[in-house]
């Protein structure tokens, strides 16, 4: 996959602030590394500072230091010794052969343990590992080893539209043989699960693939057959209400309305990504798959272009929540879509 991102749970990074403030740990550090010392906090070890609240104290181990410097002599020793151990906790603790997902150090100066979120531990086991490290540390002259287990979840892999998405979410790739185009948003008819999707993706029985040949997710079930809409609906037991914007973002849908004009929109698309423009006018329009006219479309404003078709339109609620509006499928004077309206009513 591309854009292989591992989010470790414990920010490693050192960030400073001025001097003038006279801390060491900058507040967004702190709160990022907060709920490992709190809510998610396991055990702890050696000189962890936490205050009566429960919460750790802002400045950490670090409370000790007299200087910057200091506080940067400890860091290199925490790192040494991460070095030193690295592989040994890997071999003898780590996930799957034990319930360590994560290991390292972090900016409150503590050695910092990831135990498997859906993996139940023993006490026991814990002061196991505990006893590993610090063992290793008194060979390199640290004799009070701050250390912290929290619970933590397994690393989630970042997505491409083009990767393979399963459950399958709108505004990702779908293919036929002839070429790409762009998943809607997932939808229930007659009780079965599936996508809907641009309706010139194929005819009744054209096998639909998620991203590419290879990932076929079944054969297009019913088509509108441009009577109201340029739409279809593949019937997939594997989908999610959801929509991609980014790799780290796919707000779910929430529900759907027709458009209006002046109405602020926005397509996500396999091959402009996420544009946004305003609705300008409903109109009748030739569809050349189709070989008629269909009506009452819709044309708005935002950049599209081939393989953007099937891509769902919608603005976001108070509630940050997707609302679907149509079914984007092509560009005369400006992009062109079907409403959420007539798209159920070609499909149902």
């Amino acid at each position: 996959m591309k854009n292989l991102s591992i989010l470790l749970g414990l920010a490693i990074a050192l960030l400073l602030v001025g001097s003038a403030s006279g801390t060491v740990i900058d507040n967004k550090v702190y709160s990022a590394l907060a709920p490992g010392y709190s809510e998610h906090l396991i055990k702890s070890f050696g000189p962890v500072s936490i205050e009566k609240t429960g919460q750790p104290a802002p400045e950490g181990i670090a409370s000790s230091f007299k200087s910057f410097v200091d506080r940067d002599v400890w860091y290199k020793k925490l790192n040494k010794l991460y070095e030193e151990t690295k592989y040994s906790v890997d071999e003898k603790f780590s996930y799957p052969r034990g319930p360590v997902i994560s290991y390292g150090y972090d900016a409150m100066g503590s050695i910092a343990v990831g135990i498997y979120d859906k993996q139940e531990v023993k006490e026991e086991t814990i002061d196991e590992i505990y006893a590993f490290i610090n063992n290793e540390a008194k060979k390199q002259g640290i004799d009070t080893l701050p250390v912290v287990f929290f619970s933590a979840p397994m690393p989630q892999m970042d997505l491409n539209r083009d990767d393979v998405w399963r459950p399958v979410i709108g505004g990702v790739q779908g293919a036929n043989s002839i070429g790409a185009f762009t998943i809607g948003f997932a939808a229930t008819r007659s009780g079965q699960e599936g996508v809907i999707t641009v309706g010139h993706a194929g005819s009744v029985g054209t096998t639909i693939y998620q991203p590419n040949s290879g990932y076929s997710i079944g054969t297009i079930t019913v088509s509108s057959g441009g009577a109201n809409s340029d739409s279809a609906f593949i019937a997939f037991d594997d989908t999610s209400g959801q929509v991609f914007e980014t790799s780290q973002s796919q707000p779910g849908v929430s529900g759907g309305t027709d458009p209006w004009l002046n109405l602020g929109v926005t397509k996500s698309g396999i091959s402009t990504g996420v544009t946004s423009g305003t609705v300008v006018s409903q109109t009748s329009l030739y569809n050349s798959f189709f070989g008629k006219t269909i009506y009452n479309q819709w044309y708005a404003s935002f950049s599209s272009a081939s393989g953007d078709s099937g891509a769902p339109v919608y603005f976001k609620d108070a509630n940050q929540q997707i609302q679907i509006v149509g079914v984007y499928w092509g560009r005369g004077s400006y992009a062109v879509f079907s409403p959420i309206s007539s798209v159920l009513s070609d499909l149902s």
